[in-house]
C-alpha cells in the first residue's frame, strides 16, 4: 500500500483538485493521510469550509486525518503524515498540487521489490486539473517536457549520476531542491532514521533529499510517472504552505546549507557549489546595496562560506574568488570592494550589449534628473499597436478644445500609423520612449505600463482600461490559465502605479475594486469616451464615410464578427492561437446576397486567416486601428466571451452570442461575472445551425430580446452620454493643477 501524505492549510479549489487527482489514480490500493496545519490555518481572517470535500473523497477512498494543534510548518506535517502512515511505500503530494491518473501505478511498476527509491518526473504549471495535460508546455522550462528529465528513464537500473542530476544537481536554487515525486518505501525511511527536521522552518526538504541521496542504494525511476507541481498565481490570497514573510528567514536558510553540507560526501561538494554561486550571484548585490538587515545575513552566510572548499572555489572567476575568500574571512570591506568591481564591470558589459540596458541606465541617471514637464501628455493605446479607444477620444478631445496648450505624445510601434492632429510619435522601447515616461506629467493608457520605467510622484498616470468586463479578471480569477504565470503579481504591481481608473458604469466600478484590488476613491465613474460616437448628431454621416473607406458596398448590411482570444491557446505571452469555429462559406450562401461579414479578431491573436476564398462577402477589419467606427457601420454584432458588445449596446442594434464552447470557457478557463443566461441582451448560440438561422431571422431575435435588452441598456450603459472625454479631461486637468 502507499501512503500519500498531504499537509493543507489553505486552498479550497487546490484542495479539491489534489484529492481529486488521488480518487482517480488508476492504482488503488492507497491511503491518503491529509495532515491539518492548524496553526497556519487560524491565521486566516475567514476560515474556509472543506467538509463537503472531505466527505466526497471519504466514500470512495481511504482517509487518514491528522490534525497538528502544537506544531505548524511543512517539516512538521510531513513527519506527522509519516507517523500515521501505514503503508509500505510513502508518498508527499503538497495539496495544490496534483497527479495524472497512471502516476502511482506506473511508479509500482517501476519499484522492484529490493528498490528503497523510485522517481518521477515533475511537471509545472498554473492550470488547474480540469485544463491541464501532459503535452502542455512546462511552466519552469517553456517545454512539453521536465527541465531534468535526462536523469530518468523507465524501469531500468540506473548510475548514481541519474538520481543526483534530478534530484539535486538540476536544481538551481535551495528551495527547487523536493521530496515531492519520490515513491519512499517506508522501511527504507525508518532503517536510515530519515524525517524531517522540525526546527528547519524553511528549506527543510533539502536537507531531507540530502540526506536520502547519501543514504540510497537501490532505486529506479519512471519517466511516464507525472507529479504536476502547481504555480500559485495569487500568492497574496494563498501563499505556499512555507512562504510566509519572515525576518529570520535567513537563518533557516544559512542552517540549511550548513546541514545540507553535512549530510554526506556524495552531495557534500554540491551544497558547497551552490551556497558559494548563491553569494556571488544574488547575495553580493543585495550586499552591495545595504539592504536592511544586510550586515546580519553576511555574517551567518559567511560561515556557510567558510565551509566552501578550496577545490569548489576553484570552479570560479579569479573576482569571484576574491569575494569568496573575503565572506569566509568574514571581511566585509574587501567582499563590498570587489563586488564594486564585479558590478561595474558587469554594468558595462549589460549596457554595450542589450540596448534596453542601456536605455535603463540613462533613463535612471539623466532622464529621472530632468523636470517633469507640466503640459506633456503621454498617450498609449494597446501596447502602442494602434491609435484607438479611450485614449485616442481623449486625445481627440483635447486637440480640438485645448489644442496647442499642451504637446501629446503617441507611444505607437509603427510610426507610419495615422494619427490626426498635432503630436509626436515615438517608438515602445526606444530612447525617445524613456525620455517621455519619464517626464511627462500626464500618462494616458488602456493597458498595462511596464514595470522597468519607474513613475515618479508628481506624475498622474491615468488607466482608461478597454472594457466592461465579462470574464473574470485578475484576483477574481480562481486559476490563471494564460501564458504568463506570474499574470496576478505582475497585475497588481502595475496596477499600484495607476492614480485613476475609469469606469462606463456602477457595475464596473464594483468589480474593477475586487479584480485590481483598486480604491473606489480612485475610479472615475465618467462613462467611456471610445462611445461618445456613438452619441454624436453626425454618426450615420461618419458611418457612410467609413463605409466607404473599407469598401463596403452602401447597399449590403454588416455583421461584425468579434471573437476573443482562448487562455489556454497560446504560443507564448501575448500571443495567442484561434481557430475560426464560424462556417462562413454557409453564411455566405445564405446570407450574403443581404450582408458582408467584417471580422475583427481580438489584437492578442496572431494566426493569420486566409480570406480570400470567400471573395467579397468577408471583409478583414482586424488591422482597422479603430473598433468604434466599425461598431457605427454594423448593423449586428456577433461576439462570444469579448466586452465588445457592452459597448455596442449604446447603439441598441442586435447582438448574437457564438458560444460554441461555452461549457469549458465557463467552468474551466475563465468563468463569468454575468449570469449570462439570464443578463445577456441577445441569444446564446452554440452551433453554426443556430447562428444562420438567428440572423435570418434577426428581426424576430430583437422582438423576443427587446426586454432585456431594455433592461441591459439601462445597467451597462447608463453613463454614456457622448460627453465622457469631456468628464475625463477636466478632472485629470483639474489633478495636474492641484499636484
Amino acid at each position: 500500500m502507499i501512503s500519500i501524505i498531504v499537509p493543507y492549510h489553505k486552498g479550497r479549489a487546490f484542495l479539491e483538485d489534489c484529492l481529486g487527482s488521488i480518487a482517480a489514480q488508476e492504482y488503488k490500493d492507497i491511503e491518503t493521510v491529509l495532515v491539518f496545519d492548524r496553526d497556519a490555518m487560524k491565521k486566516d481572517d475567514v476560515p474556509e469550509r472543506i467538509d463537503d470535500i472531505i466527505e466526497s473523497f471519504v466514500a470512495h477512498n481511504k482517509l487518514v486525518i491528522v490534525e497538528m494543534t502544537e506544531k505548524t510548518g511543512v517539516a512538521a506535517a510531513r513527519n506527522a503524515g509519516l507517523a500515521n502512515a501505514s503503508g509500505d511505500y510513502v508518498y508527499f503530494l503538497d495539496s495544490d498540487d496534483y497527479l495524472v491518473e497512471d502516476t502511482l501505478s506506473n511508479l509500482m511498476k517501476a519499484a522492484k521489490s529490493l528498490d528503497d527509491v523510485v522517481y518521477s518526473r515533475i511537471l509545472h504549471t498554473w492550470f488547474k486539473r480540469a485544463a491541464f495535460n501532459v503535452d502542455q508546455p512546462d511552466a519552469s522550462s517553456g517545454s512539453g517536457d521536465s527541465e531534468f528529465d535526462e536523469g530518468l528513464v523507465n524501469d531500468t537500473k540506473q548510475d548514481f549520476g541519474d538520481i543526483m542530476k534530478t534530484l539535486l544537481t538540476g536544481k538551481n536554487k535551495l528551495e527547487d531542491i523536493s521530496s515531492l515525486g519520490i515513491l519512499i518505501k517506508k522501511s527504507f525511511l525508518q532503517k536510515n532514521d530519515l524525517m524531517f527536521d522540525e526546527e528547519q522552518k524553511y528549506y527543510s526538504d533539502a536537507k531531507f533529499v540530502a540526506q536520502l541521496l547519501n543514504c540510497v542504494e537501490r532505486y529506479s525511476s519512471s519517466r511516464d510517472s507525472v507529479y504536476v507541481k502547481r504555480f500559485h498565481n495569487d500568492e497574496i490570497k494563498y501563499p505556499s504552505l512555507d512562504r510566509y514573510n519572515d525576518p529570520e528567514r535567513i537563518q533557516y536558510f544559512a542552517k540549511a546549507f550548513l546541514s545540507c553540507i553535512n549530510s554526506g560526501e556524495k552531495t557534500a561538494e554540491h551544497f558547497q557549489y551552490m551556497a558559494a554561486a548563491y553569494y556571488v550571484g544574488t547575495f553580493a548585490r543585495r550586499y552591495y546595496d545595504g539592504m536592511p538587515g544586510v550586515d546580519k545575513e553576511f555574517d551567518l552566510l559567511s560561515n556557510v562560506i567558510f565551509k566552501v572548499d578550496k577545490n569548489v572555489l576553484k570552479k570560479f572567476g579569479s573576482r569571484d574568488r576574491k569575494i569568496l575568500k573575503a565572506a569566509a574571512a568574514g571581511d566585509g570591506k574587501v567582499a563590498k570592494n570587489n563586488i564594486r568591481v564585479k558590478l561595474i564591470k558587469r554594468k558595462f558589459t549589460m549596457m554595450f550589449s542589450e540596448k534596453k540596458h542601456l536605455y535603463r541606465t540613462i533613463n535612471l541617471y539623466i532622464f529621472n534628473r530632468m523636470k517633469v514637464k507640466d503640459n506633456w501628455i503621454l498617450f498609449e493605446s494597446f501596447v502602442g499597436r494602434n491609435c484607438s479607444g479611450q485614449p485616442k477620444y481623449i486625445y481627440k478631445y483635447m486637440q480640438e478644445h485645448f489644442g496647442n496648450q499642451y504637446k501629446y505624445i503617441w507611444v505607437v510601434n509603427d510610426k507610419k500609423i495615422n494619427i490626426e492632429g498635432r503630436h509626436k510619435k515615438i517608438k515602445r522601447f526606444s530612447l525617445s520612449y524613456y525620455y517621455y515616461m519619464t517626464r511627462c506629467k500626464y500618462q494616458v493608457n488602456n493597458m498595462r505600463q511596464p514595470l522597468s520605467i519607474p513613475k515618479r510622484d508628481n506624475q498622474i498616470l491615468l488607466s482608461t482600461w478597454h472594457g466592461t468586463p465579462l470574464k473574470k479578471l485578475v484576483f477574481d480569477m480562481e486559476d490563471v490559465h494564460s501564458a504568463n504565470p506570474r499574470y496576478k503579481d505582475i497585475v497588481y504591481r502595475q496596477t499600484r502605479k495607476w492614480d485613476f481608473l475609469l469606469s462606463d458604469n456602477p457595475f464596473s466600478t464594483e468589480v474593477f475594486q475586487s479584480c485590481f484590488r483598486f480604491d473606489k476613491e480612485k475610479i472615475l465613474e465618467y462613462g467611456y469616451p471610445a462611445n461618445d460616437p456613438m452619441y454624436a448628431e453626425d454618426r450615420d454621416v461618419l458611418a457612410i464615410e467609413i463605409k466607404e473607406k473599407l469598401g463596403i458596398p452602401k447597399d449590403k448590411k454588416v455583421i461584425l464578427y468579434a471573437p476573443t482570444w482562448r487562455d489556454d491557446s497560446y504560443y507564448g505571452a501575448g500571443e495567442y492561437k484561434f481557430e475560426l469555429a464560424l462556417d462562413i462559406n454557409r453564411l455566405k450562401k445564405e446570407v450574403g446576397d443581404e450582408y458582408v461579414l467584417l471580422l475583427r479578431m481580438h489584437y492578442w491573436i496572431v494566426d493569420s486567416l486566409d480570406l480570400t476564398q470567400f471573395g467579397d462577402f468577408v471583409y478583414d477589419g482586424s488591422s482597422y486601428d479603430d473598433i468604434t467606427e466599425l461598431y457605427l457601420i454594423s448593423d449586428i454584432c456577433i461576439t462570444d466571451y469579448s466586452s465588445v458588445f457592452f459597448d455596442y449596446a449604446n447603439l441598441c442594434r442586435p447582438i448574437l452570442f457564438f458560444m460554441y464552447d461555452l461549457e469549458k470557457y465557463r467552468d474551466v478557463l475563465r468563468g463569468f461575472y454575468l449570469d449570462i443566461e439570464k443578463d445577456l441582451p441577445g441569444p446564446i448560440l452554440q452551433t453554426n445551425d443556430e447562428l444562420i438561422k438567428a440572423v435570418k431571422q434577426i428581426r424576430k431575435v430583437t422582438s423576443d430580446y427587446s426586454d432585456k435588452y431594455n433592461r441591459f441598456y439601462r445597467r451597462f450603459c447608463c453613463v454614456d452620454d457622448g460627453h465622457a472625454a469631456e468628464r475625463v479631461v477636466n478632472k485629470i486637468l483639474e489633478e495636474g493643477k492641484r499636484r
